[in-house]
Parts: C-alpha cells; structure tokens; sequence
C-alpha cells in the first residue's frame, strides 16, 4: 500500500496548483451535481410513496382545471363500476385561524375531505387512530408541526381547537407533516360534515355548477381510466357537457406536472417538469466539464511523467502494473474528492436551497443509496477515465519513453483540444441561457398593464369587517383610495360556465370571474375601451358586469354592452364595461376571459398610498398597521404589498432564475479552473521556446499572442458550435410562455465576448509570467 501511496503524494505535492485545481474542481461540481440530482429526483417522484398511487387519479377538465362539483362523488359511487372509492378534497379562500385554550391564534392550511382519505394516501400517524380520525363531525386530524404551535410537547390527541374563534374542534390524530414532494400541502384536515358546519353553503352540495372540490378515484385492478373518463363525462347533466367538453383521469403521479389550473386551490402544489428536466440536463453538463477537466489534466500530468514509466518498464513492471498504477491514482483523487464533496455540500446546501428556493428533505443527501451510488459511480468513473492516459502510456516503448516525451503535438492532441472547445461551447450556451432567463422574467414583471406602486393588501379576517376597514382606512392621512375585492394579482381566481344572451342570441361561454367594488379600477389604474365602470358603492351595479377585451375575442363580441348571461339561479348579470387586457395571472398563462362582478364579496381591502418620502409612507403604514390591530385583536392580519405579489405571480420563474443562474456560474468557473490548469501544463512545456523568442528579440505582447491564440481559436469554434444549439434550446423554452420577449441577437454576441473574456482573463495571467521572465531564466530552467 506504501509503494502505491508514496508516489502519489509525491506527484501531488510536487505540483500543488494544478493538483489542487483538479481536486476541488471534482469536489466542486459534484456537490452541484448531487444537489441538483437530488432536487430532480424529489420533483420527478412526487407522490409515488403512496401505497395505491398506481391506481389513484383525479379528474380533470380541459380548461376548468381540476375543480369539481361535489355532487359529482355520489353519483360517481352509483352509477360508474370500476371505481373501488372516491373521495373529495377542498381547501379554504381563506386560511383559517386555530387556536388552543390560552394558546395564540396559529393560521393553518386546512383542507375537507371524505372519511376515506386516509384510506387513499399514506400520511405517517404519531397519534391516534387515521382510519376513524374524520368519521365524527368537527373532529380535525393535525400535522406534527402545527401540534407542536398549538400544544407544545403535550400530546394533542382528545384536545379542542378553536376555529376562527367560533367552533371548537377535537383533535383526533397527529401526523407527520405531508412530504414535500407531496401534490396535497395542509397542515389540518377535517370532513365533509365539518365543512357543511363551518361554512354553510345552500347549493354547494347540491348544485352541478359550484365546482369547489378535486375529485380522487381509486380504480379497480383491471379498471380502464379511458373507459372511465367517458363514462364519468355521461354523469354530468347534458348541459354542463357542452362546458366542459371531455373528462380527463389524471394518475395521482402526474398531477404534479399536469399544468390543470387550480381556481383557489391553495392547498395544492404543481410543479414545471420541464424545468426539472433542465436542471437534471445542467447538472449533466457540470459533470462534464468536470470530467472534462480530469481527463485533460490527468493525462497531461501522466504525459510528464513519461521517462518514470520507462523506468519501471525497464525494471520489469508490466503493462498491467502500469495501468493499475494509473488506475489506482486516477480512484485515490476521485474517492478524495467524494469526500470532500459530502463535507462542502453538508454546509452548503441550507446556504443553496436559501438562495434559489429549491427544497428537498435533506434526509435524501443522509440515505445510503446515494453513498452506495457514488462509490460505484467512483469505480465506474476511474476505470473509464484512466483507460486513456493508461493505454497511451502503457503501449508506449520504455526506449522512447526514457529518451523523450510522448509527441505532445500528435494527432492525439486533437482529443485534448476538442474537449477544451466542448467546455467552451457549455459555457456560451449557459451563458445565453442564463441572460435569456434573466430577460424574460423582467418582461413579465414589467409588462403588467396595471398599478402595483404604493399599493398594499390586507386579507380579511373574521374580526375585520369589510365596511368598517374601509370606513377606517379611507380616514388615514397619506391614503389615496381604498377598494374591497375578492382578489389581486397574483391570488387564485374561480371559474365559470354558463350562457350568454346577447341580442337574443345564447351561446355557451367560460371565464374567470372575481368580485370587486367601484374603487378597484381606479386604484388598479385599469383602462376603459368601451362603455363604463359602476357608478358608486351604492348597490345599484350588483347586478352589473365588466368583462375583459379577451372575453370580446374568445365569445366573438363586437359590441358585448348590454348582454346578459346568469351566474346566481335566477339573476342576469349585465355587460356594461370593457377594459384593456391586464395579467392576471403569469405571461406563462394567456389572459383569460374575465368577468368582473359588483357582488360585494371581499377577501382582500386594497389600499394605495400617495407617493412621498420615506418619513411620510413610514407613518401612514404605522396608521394602518394600528387600525388592524385595533379591529382584529385576536387574529393575525396578513398586510403585504402588491408589488412584492407580482413578485410572487413570477415565484416559480424566479425560483428558477436563480437556480439555473447558481448553478450555471458554477459551471462556468469549473470551466475556467480547468483551462487555467491548461495554461499551466501550456506554457510550462513551452518555456524553452518562450526564452528562445524573448533572447531573439520578440516583445511581451508577441509572446502572450502565442500563447493565447490557441484559446482563442477554440472560442472562436465553440461560438460558431453553440449558437445554433443555443438557438434552439432558447426557442424551445420560450415556447412554454404566452407572452414572451425577443430572442435578441445581441444574447448570443454578449455570451460570446464574456466566453472569450472569461478565457483570455483566465489564461492571461499564466502567459504574462511567461512572457515576463527573465530569459536566462526560462533557459536554465528548461
């Protein structure tokens, strides 16, 4: 063992740099590279730890999303065979307050659910008893952080919770908090029977149109979902066929990705698959340059040390023992830097999943099949990466090898400066990638077409009555208008289908609606197109529309003012107002039909605030932060401003910004710390030449042209390579968007000029030494 780790850490510490570039540079990017494989894997196996996941679905409507009625189930359990169960599950416009006995009001994530739905998914219970947990009324199963809020250590179990500080609750099971790879996302849930007691609804369990519920199946064995679907779409009445056009099921492991539109479901996550898989491609492509790097500072390392290998063939060593002394070096580096990753990654993934938001349970990085995978990874990886130095220098004749080098300039070179070109063409790609990214998210945030400055949301709670908020806030100094809304920017809508009488003409129309008061188009600084806005807050226009220029488009509309079309049994609303197109929802989403009602429904009291100083928008916040206080005591007030919204309307692409940002610089540094050992290994075997040119009269500035001129060719190559790839990877992305920014030209020249900075910055510092040394020098050193 000594004879094989003496020489090794001889050759290590006889070039330090470059030894320590090829260490960290593989440690490095293999702490990137687990991380994102990790957060890759958690996303793509999402809900799959459910014991009967292969045979759950839910149902889905193209264009209304995955909300359905909640008189569907009933019917579905008489009259569609192969469906062993169902089960409903909704959550809450508003975000219910708990709160303990003397204990503080604790907002939660409460979902309703029939009693089956622990027979559905598979929750870890700590407490009581799952499979009887919702059968009795205003009973409540609680997640093991929320129990922990609410009763400390104690054990919750038989104790009460008071709900919005009206109806108590008993807890009756504790459980894990749900994975985060989990669809569903709650902290508490409850029954059916619950729901009918703390929000009493007359039509909701009665009436096909109100679609508040996602519906679960748990097929048969041999259940066919195609089969199903249609015969799911023939329970619905004839009418509401007409709206939702087709039934989908949805596999519990696909809803996830399914992209359906959630209309206030704030229970429920959805994740980008696409995304996922560009982060698992980038983390592809950082292990290549990584390997990349190994390979060409490996076998440049193994190439100076050409005249000891002819010493052992000379002494009797075999072309076995030669490759096995490659090998053995090439598996001590590796092991090392796997080592050094797990210590790098422990401290720096909390830093990591901070920054860029991505979250997976660091109980994934401590399992033991990722440590079996790395070492098999490590034994796969020497082998396959000391074949190439291991079968140059064993094949080579020890006479050759004990008079000179390997030929450096050999038709081999060719290897070394391909891989060095497909680095670069990583880097440009990324590079463009990254400003692309970086473009597009700032044209969704700045091309909104409505008021987000100054303005702030205060959510409504059982203590805040909407009138009085308004009254009050209206008296604050600094206010400029005050609206009441069920929604802003950012927050889910609901949606509807019914029919529009226009002109003594019906046709089937589907929208998204939202109620507001008179106050909301000027404090949103909407634009009117045609006809006009509700008069005042009287209650006269409760029965008054205003659609967006996108519902004219869709229901093909040339003068809309006037019809009418029901959304309440036995009320015709009234079209009287037109305005400009404005997003709603993200530019990954085209703008909707809207329909903008006057019904009086709040959940949010908007209030913009006159433009100031710092001292002056300070004082008014105080003011309104005083007045909520006052008027709800006993519960929280969430207070957020719009503009930071809007900022969570781009969450997701932000999200990704910043990840696919980290994660591509990091690439691009092991990129340059892989070229710069290059340099080294360059310059280093040309030094005899340099003092040769410098004795003979050439300048310092002729001397770093020749040793950056090969780098610069590959850049130059790499450029023309990774443009039309870059092209077409941006294209494809961009596709995902229905408002997008231009594919400037100007992307891939900037990425081009920084590939060629990053190089001459990186490779100029060695060639500067060179070219500055002192001949006699570099003479005597040669």
């Amino acid at each position: 063992m000594n004879n094989i780790l003496k020489p090794i850490i001889r050759n290590f510490l006889r070039k330090p740099v470059i030894s320590l570039i090829n260490l960290f540079g593989l440690a490095t990017s293999l702490v990137f590279v687990i991380i994102l494989s990790v957060y890759c894997y958690n996303e793509l196996t999402t809900d799959t730890h459910h014991a009967k996941a292969e045979r759950i679905y839910l149902i889905g409507k193209p264009g209304a999303g995955m909300n359905t009625p909640a008189v569907l189930k009933p019917h579905i359990d008489m009259e569609v065979p192969g469906v062993e169960a169902a089960i409903r599950v909704a959550g809450t416009w508003q975000a219910p307050v708990f709160q303990a006995e003397d204990g503080q009001p604790i907002t939660s994530d409460l979902i309703f659910s029939d009693s089956e739905f622990f027979s559905f998914f598979n929750y870890k219970t700590l407490e009581g008893d799952c499979a009887t947990a919702l059968i009795n009324p205003l009973s409540v199963v609680i997640t093991k952080p929320l129990a922990n809020k609410l009763f400390g250590r104690n054990s919750a179990v038989g104790k009460t919770i008071k709900y919005n500080n009206e109806k108590l609750l008993t807890v009756s099971a504790v459980i894990e908090k749900p994975a985060g790879n989990s669809f569903l996302d709650f902290s508490a849930v409850t029954s059916i029977e619950t729901r009918k007691i703390l929000q009493p609804s007359e039509g909701e369990f009665k009436e096909w149109g109100w679609s508040n519920f996602q519906t679960f199946l748990l097929l048969g064995e041999n259940a066919d979902p195609a089969q199903l679907a249609q015969t799911i779409f023939l329970v619905f009445p004839e009418k509401f066929q007409k709206w939702i056009e087709e039934i989908h099921l949805i596999k519990l492991k696909d809803v996830y990705f399914s992209n359906l539109q959630t209309f206030g479901a704030h229970h429920v996550r959805m994740g980008d698959k696409y995304k996922a898989l560009i982060l698992l491609f980038v983390a592809g492509l950082i292990l290549t340059i990584a390997l990349v790097n190994f390979i060409n500072i490996s076998s440049s390392q193994w190439m100076e040390k050409i005249k000891q290998t002819g010493v052992l063939k000379v002494i009797g060593a075999t072309r076995i023992i030669i490759f096995c002394n490659v090998l053995s070096e090439t598996f001590l580096l590796f092991i090392s830097a796997v080592i050094l990753a797990v210590i790098i990654m422990a401290g720096v993934t909390p830093i990591i999943q901070n920054y860029t938001g991505i979250q997976f349970s660091t109980k994934l990085i401590s399992r033991p099949i990722l440590f079996l995978v790395l070492f098999a990874s490590t034994l796969v990886f020497s082998l396959v990466l000391s074949l190439i130095p291991g079968l140059r220098i064993s094949s080579s004749k020890a006479v050759n090898n004990l008079r000179k080098s390997i030929d450096q300039n050999s038709k081999k070179s060719y290897l070394r400066n391909g891989l060095i070109t497909l680095q670069y063409v990583i880097a440009i790609v990324l590079i463009a990638f990254t400003t692309l990214i970086y473009k597009q998210v700032e044209f969704g945030s700045n091309n909104l077409v409505f008021n987000q400055e100054n303005t702030i949301a205060v959510k409504l709670t059982p203590q805040l009555k909407k009138d009085i908020i308004k009254q009050e806030f209206e008296k604050i100094p600094g206010v400029q208008n005050v609206s009441l809304s069920q929604f802003y920017p950012g927050k889910q809508l609901s949606s509807w289908g019914t029919k529009l009488n226009l002109n003594g003409e019906e046709q089937e129309v589907h929208f998204t609606t939202f109620s507001a008061d008179a106050e909301f188009f000027s404090l949103m600084d909407l634009e009117l197109v045609m006809g006009k806005f509700y008069s005042d807050g009287s209650g006269n226009d409760k029965d008054k529309v205003i659609v967006n220029e996108k519902f004219l488009k869709e229901f093909n509309l040339e003068n809309p003012i006037g019809g009418t079309f029901e959304m309440q049994k036995g009320t015709d609303f009234e079209i009287i107002g037109v305005v400009r197109d404005f997003n709603f929802k993200t530019v990954e989403k085209p703008i909707e039909p809207l329909a903008i009602i006057n019904q009086g429904y709040a959940s949010y009291c908007l209030t913009s605030i006159q433009s100031g100083d710092f001292k002056s928008l300070s004082s008014t916040l105080k003011h309104i932060q005083a007045v909520t206080s006052k008027l709800s005591p006993s519960f929280p007030v969430e207070v957020s401003f719009l503009d930071s919204a809007v900022i969570n309307m781009y969450e997701s692409e932000v999200r990704f910004r910043r990840t696919f940002s980290l994660f591509s610089i990091s690439a691009i540094i092991i990129c340059a710390m892989g070229i710069l050992a290059m340099s080294i290994f360059a310059t280093q075997r040309r030094v005899k030449e340099i003092g040769i040119r410098k004795v003979n009269g050439a300048k310092v500035a002729e001397v770093l042209a020749l040793l950056n001129k090969d780098f610069v060719r590959w850049v130059v190559i790499a450029f023309v390579i990774a443009t039309p790839i870059a092209y077409y990877a941006m294209s494809k992305w961009l596709e995902n968007f229905a408002y997008k920014t231009n594919l400037s030209w100007w992307i891939f020249a900037l990425a081009g000029v920084l590939a060629l900075g990053i190089a001459l910055l990186t490779v100029s510092w060695q060639s500067w030494r060179a070219a500055t040394r002192n001949p006699v020098e570099a003479l005597r050193y040669e």
